[in-house]
């Protein structure tokens, strides 16, 4: 049992590491927005319902904080907003709401943790004048909101480690 367990983890890290590599693509080679870069790495390298452009359309309001009003940074919006695709109540495997909601309560305090705040405006306040350090930040944020909401997600779905789209997440096939 121990190496199955072994297994599923190896295939879990796998994952996570193609699927913050895939949104940090996305970010920074084809210049999509922190949101709309997690939510199409997350709906389409495990399989969402979506298409890939209403994904991108999900995405775009989140960019900038909400418009560019500098309030919850995209990347947790978009991870919010991926894990509805893939937990929400109302899928059909979705969660019941409390854990749905535990979960996404969780998704914002390891965002908070890891990066001391979720506020767009904060996040960027010491780069938002340099735009190669904003841009750089912004990476680092796309990356680690992606990086959490596939360990919650595979968390609360193991199945989605057989279903996964692994050619999508190592960058082999397009948007």
């Amino acid at each position: 049992m121990a190496q199955i367990t072994s297994e599923n983890e190896q295939e879990t890290e796998e994952l996570v590491q193609l699927a913050v590599a895939r949104a940090a693509n996305f970010y920074d080679t084809h210049k999509l927005c922190c949101s709309e870069a997690v939510i199409v790495t997350l709906n389409q390298g495990f399989r969402g319902d979506l298409s890939p452009q209403a994904a991108l359309q999900l995405g775009s309001g989140f960019c900038h904080g909400m418009g560019g009003a500098g309030c919850t940074c995209g990347a947790l919006s978009g991870a919010v907003a991926s894990m509805g695709v893939f937990l929400g109540p109302h899928g059909k495997d979705g969660c019941k709401k409390k854990k749905f909601r535990a979960a996404v309560r969780e998704m914002h305090d390891q965002f908070h943790a890891r990066f001391r705040a979720t506020c767009c405006r904060v996040l960027s306040k010491k780069v938002k004048h340099d735009k190669q350090a904003h841009w750089a930040n912004c990476l680092q944020l796309t990356k680690g909101g992606a990086e959490i909401a596939v360990r919650l997600l595979l968390e609360a779905r193991p199945d989605l480690v057989d279903t996964a789209d692994r050619n999508f997440l190592a960058g082999t096939e397009g948007l």
